[in-house]
């Protein structure tokens, strides 16, 4: 049925077997709902910018446009592997799907207030602490969807990349601020 060479299934036909498990329009439904939470909590903030220039540090975070885009990405690779993962057929992985959406639930929820405690409140200490969490969080749910699904997995990796990117720049706030 797939196309093998030497032996070992092609990456397409890798894809489409993991893409056969689930549910591609629950995936997306998930990615929409976590992308229109975050820009209703982004617009209800304000503009981030403002905070970052009040404290000197403007010149090391990247242009505006940029972070909106890669925050938004970020936030609906989130969303669509948990709609991967709850709408994965694979049997014997309920226990783990249902605790990895709930752990997913609780880092959408921290994710989106680490926003307004950074930006709105100015909270950069707790906010640093927040992130700290909320990538220990985020590796404990790749684990867990890694378990269940290898793509899911590697879905929330770029998510941790992203995650110690920000944890970086919160540093970095931090210390000049």
């Amino acid at each position: 049925m797939y196309k093998k060479r030497y032996g070992r299934m092609t990456v397409s036909a890798w894809l489409n077997s993991e893409l056969e498990q689930s549910s591609p329009a629950l995936m997306v439904v998930a990615g929409l709902l976590l992308l229109v939470l975050g820009w209703t909590v982004r617009f209800g903030v304000g503009a981030p910018y403002r905070m970052l220039l009040e404290l000197g540090v403007g010149d090391i975070v990247p242009s505006v446009w940029l972070m909106a885009l890669l925050w938004s990405i970020e936030l609906f690779t989130v969303g669509c592997a948990a709609g991967f993962v709850l709408g994965y057929r694979e049997r014997g992985c309920i226990g783990e799907k249902y605790k990895g959406c709930m752990f997913v639930l609780l880092l959408a929820l921290m994710e989106l207030l680490w926003y307004p405690t950074f930006f709105s409140l100015g909270l950069i200490f707790l906010s640093v602490l927040l992130s700290i969490l909320i990538l220990c969080l985020s590796v404990a749910v790749t684990a867990i969807f890694y378990r269940i699904s290898k793509f899911a997995g590697m879905i929330l990796l770029l998510h941790d990349i992203w995650l110690i990117y920000m944890l970086v720049l919160n540093f970095f706030v931090l210390f000049r601020a």
